[in-house]
């Protein structure tokens, strides 16, 4: 009896008593855990700010907004007739009114849940407001009298106006009017011609402001409730409503995450049941290894909700992925534990004499998939973190619950004895020769493919983008889809996203100097953003936005004589001082203004009170810090990215001439910051948790590949099909479409815990095999790919079937994380029987015709 044969014996007895209180204890850990799940489910949240990491960035940002208001979080509403007609004929407007009115106290009612709108009906009063006394909209018969009643008698389409209403104006042809608006009759009528002038849209766009100082998930609740109130009209008027906005995007991932969870986890049940039927053809071969898997799972999401984590939409994928990954621990060991079993073993010697022989590639494999996965919680991006740290929990549950669980169910359960020398095992004989004979045949054609695909593969992966959007995580037929994709068709500011530029005293001063020089920077500032690619309204150099400029220049374009009293006057379209000799003083200005209550805002009806709070912190009437809104159209990642740079390029640093930065380097300190910074931060992180997690995993497995073989070169022989499949991975992504995101930057690292899994199996089953018939190597081969072999097909079968249940997701995040997964397993697979076998021969073969020995000694080049 060999030594390995009596240790496993030494320790059988040992084994079975313990194996009841083994199961007792795993059944009070799941029961423990299982009450973090239920009754109370956990909760999903995600939402951009959930991914954006600390950076200085966010930490300047969160320093200064605190003295303003959030930032805004505007909800769209797309307005159209039922029937597609007309929606701004009156009638249709005054509807639209009324509707207006009850939104409004529905919110008030809701703690003041909505603090501005811009829509239509809303801007037509105000303008009768403010140009007709207080004439309500309801008491106006047509739109001529509506035009007679707001405007002055010499207006026209081709009028002059002044940057208050070019901005104004670029807002709201942007903004409200849907890119089919005919406004010829319109025009035709203020030039007199005998025309209705009724403006004709196919629908049009309201935009309203909530209170962004609630709390994100009391936000998003009601922001849903508010969705309700618009859908009751929809429902029993001839309009139709159809409400979208980040704050709602994030509600229906939170609200459809756990169902999805829930039905991806029996999808990939059923699929791990029906081919672990078809592996062992018993019930105990199916149900012991899939309590351990269930087991595993609970584990996992109970340690994770125990802990008080907060789970996102990425935690979608961590169940298949454990299921798929686990199953490959059971497999193998249950093909080993039959097999000894129809030798004469009991089960307790039969389940120890398997993991005796598997318990190096188990632990060595376990060991490197871990470290895959453990090298994203090195990524700034705190959900990647997070999900990184599930997976390799979630795997060393798996691999805890299939070798100690499983084997105490075998031990406790398993009383039926085996016929001797037949184990119910699925047998390819006729494959594995037909490989092996392809492997003897085509050595050189295997080798040239793989490097043509690796090449190939490299200039593709140049062309990858990586891009960030929470609406990836939704079905594209859900409803809050289908508007966003009306939106888009029907407006600009369905990109719209916001840049805020924000100002704080420089080191050593605690206010803004509110001097010329302020003024003239913030001038030129005004000028630079009217030339910004990107920035609302800049075709026309009237560039959209909110900052402490356009409250001036409004202000006093409103009332020249408080310009006046204030020193200010608008010259050459530009805001200037009157006398130079007198001192400016921007600070009174604003505390000025800040005492006004009228209406500021002809669009929004904000007052002057209300805007300089939102662009101005004062104390002591001094200017501490300043605040602008600035909107742009950014669809894509890309165009954050572009946008974010001619910013930067703009805004310039303190040693750069005639930039903001060099010119207001004794003011103070600009930073950027906004959603749309969170952005591009998170795209950062995400290329950053690439690479690292990457070159950690391979650092990791050449390690424990240099471990296992001891000598530097077969470890890189090992590693080598690894690399490969990584590289095909990435080419496989630009065949199919796919780009860099928040789970397929994963992809690289989690390719070299899986290959390398497949490699240590293929490798070590090789050096026994070679060592019992050292000059035949390709015979050897044969036995490697008829055992381990077959045992890796029915496993990465099994971990591609669970990958593949990610395709039946409807986020498409997940479903593109699937399906890249599911390919990550098949090169793995492919590469390690097909390519592997054939450099390990080929060494073989080297050292022989080198004289390097007999076999004994060639053996030694792989030994451990």
């Amino acid at each position: 009896m060999g030594a390995d044969a009596q240790r496993v014996d030494g320790l059988v007895n040992g084994f079975k008593k313990s194996a009841k209180p083994i199961l007792a204890v795993s059944a009070i850990i799941t029961l423990l855990l299982l009450l973090q799940l239920f009754p109370n489910l956990p909760e999903f949240h995600t939402q951009l700010s959930d991914f954006a990491p600390d950076s200085d960035a966010v930490i300047a940002e969160e320093r200064i907004s605190q003295h303003f208001d959030s930032e805004s979080r505007p909800i769209f509403i797309h307005v159209e007739m039922d029937d597609g007609s007309n929606v701004l004929e009156l009638n249709n407007i005054k509807e639209q009114s009324l509707h207006l009115i009850s939104i409004n106290q529905w919110a008030q009612k809701n703690q003041g849940f909505i603090i501005s709108n811009i829509s239509a009906p809303g801007m037509i009063q105000l303008a009768l407001d403010e140009e007709a006394n207080h004439t309500s909209l309801a008491d106006v018969n047509n739109w001529g009298d509506l035009l007679e009643l707001v405007l002055d008698d010499d207006i026209s389409c081709t009028s002059d106006r002044d940057g208050q209403l070019d901005s104004a104006a670029s807002f709201v042809s942007s903004t409200m009017l849907n890119k089919d608006l005919d406004l010829s009759q319109t025009c035709d009528w203020l030039d007199d011609y005998p025309v209705d002038p009724t403006p004709s849209a196919s629908s049009t766009l309201w935009v309203i402001e909530v209170d962004p100082g609630l709390p994100d998930n009391e936000r998003q609740i009601k922001s849903a409730l508010l969705r309700e109130e618009f859908l009751k009209y929809s429902d029993s008027t001839e309009l139709t409503y159809s409400v979208a906005s980040l704050d709602l995007v994030s509600h229906d991932i939170d609200q459809g995450t756990f169902d999805n969870l829930a039905i991806l986890i029996l999808i990939a049940v059923g699929v791990v049941v029906a081919i672990l039927a078809l592996a062992f053809k018993t019930i105990r071969g199916v149900l012991f290894p899939l309590t351990g898997l269930l087991l595993a799972l609970i584990w996992t999401y109970g340690t994770l909700a125990g802990f008080g984590v907060q789970f996102t939409a990425l935690e979608v994928a961590i169940a298949p992925l454990v299921l798929g990954l686990g199953i490959d621990y059971s497999i193998h060991l249950q093909r080993r534990y039959e097999t000894f079993r129809s030798e004469g073993m009991d089960p307790a010697q039969a389940w120890l004499s398997s993991l005796d022989r598997l318990a190096a590639a188990l632990s060595f494999a376990v060991i490197t998939t871990v470290a895959a996965f453990l090298a994203n919680v090195f990524s700034p991006l705190p959900p990647i973190r997070i999900f990184g740290f599930g997976l390799a929990f979630g795997v060393v549950s798996a691999f805890l619950c299939s070798t100690v669980v499983v084997g105490c169910l075998h031990v406790v359960l398993d009383r039926k004895e085996r016929d001797p020398g037949h184990a119910s095992l699925l047998q390819l004989p006729r494959l594995s020769a037909a490989l092996v004979n392809f492997q003897r045949r085509q050595q050189a054609l295997v080798i040239v493919v793989a490097v043509l695909i690796c090449g190939a593969s490299v200039i593709g992966a140049s062309n990858l983008e990586t891009e960030f959007d929470l609406s990836d995580f939704l079905d594209d037929e859900m409803p809050i889809m289908q508007v966003r994709s009306e939106l888009n068709d029907s407006y600009d500011a369905a990109s719209w996203k916001l840049v805020y530029i924000l100002f704080e005293p420089v080191n050593g001063k605690e206010v803004i100097a509110d001097d010329v020089e302020l003024l003239d920077q913030l001038n030129r500032l005004d000028d630079r953003l009217g030339h910004t690619n990107g920035v609302v309204g800049w075709e026309d150099g009237n560039p959209s936005y909110e900052g402490p400029f356009v409250v001036l220049r409004d202000a006093v374009l409103r009332d020249s004589v408080w310009g006046e009293n204030h020193n200010l006057e608008i010259r050459n379209d530009e805001l200037v001082e009157i006398d130079s000799s007198v001192e400016m003083d921007l600070a009174g200005a604003f505390s000025n203004l800040s005492q006004n209550s009228s209406v500021a805002d002809p669009l929004s009806g904000k007052t002057w009170s209300q805007r300089v709070s939102s662009v101005v912190h004062l104390d002591n009437e001094q200017i501490v810090h300043m605040r602008m809104e600035v909107r742009v159209i950014a669809a894509t990642s890309a165009d954050s990215s572009a946008i974010l740079e001619s910013f930067e390029t703009q805004l310039g640093s303190t040693d750069s001439p005639g930039t903001l930065r060099e010119g207001l380097s004794q003011h103070a300190i600009v930073h950027l910051g906004g959603d749309l910074v969170k952005l591009q931060i998170v795209l950062e992180g995400l290329t950053t948790s690439q690479v690292e997690s990457t070159v950690i995993s391979l650092v990791v497995s050449f390690f424990v590949l240099l471990v296992l073989t001891r000598k530097v070169v077969p470890a890189m022989l090992v590693l080598l099909p690894v690399a490969v499949a990584s590289l095909w991975v990435v080419g496989s992504m630009v065949l199919f479409g796919l780009e860099w995101n928040v789970l397929t930057v994963m992809v690289t690292a989690l390719t070299i815990g899986i290959g390398i899994d497949y490699s240590i199996h293929i490798w070590r089953r090789f050096e026994t095999e070679l060592q019992l018939n050292p000059d035949k190597p390709w015979e050897a081969l044969q036995v490697v790919i008829s055992t381990t072999g077959v045992a890796l097909m029915l496993s990465a079968g099994t971990t591609v079937c669970g990958f593949l249940v990610l395709l039946m997701s409807p986020m498409p995040l997940v479903q593109d994380f699937g399906l890249v997964t599911a390919l990550t397993v098949v090169f793995s697979l492919l590469l390690a029987v097909i390519f592997l076998p054939i450099l390990l021969v080929l060494t073989v073969v080297s050292n022989d015709s080198n004289g390097n020995g007999n076999g004994a000694e060639k053996d030694n080049s792989f030994s451990h």
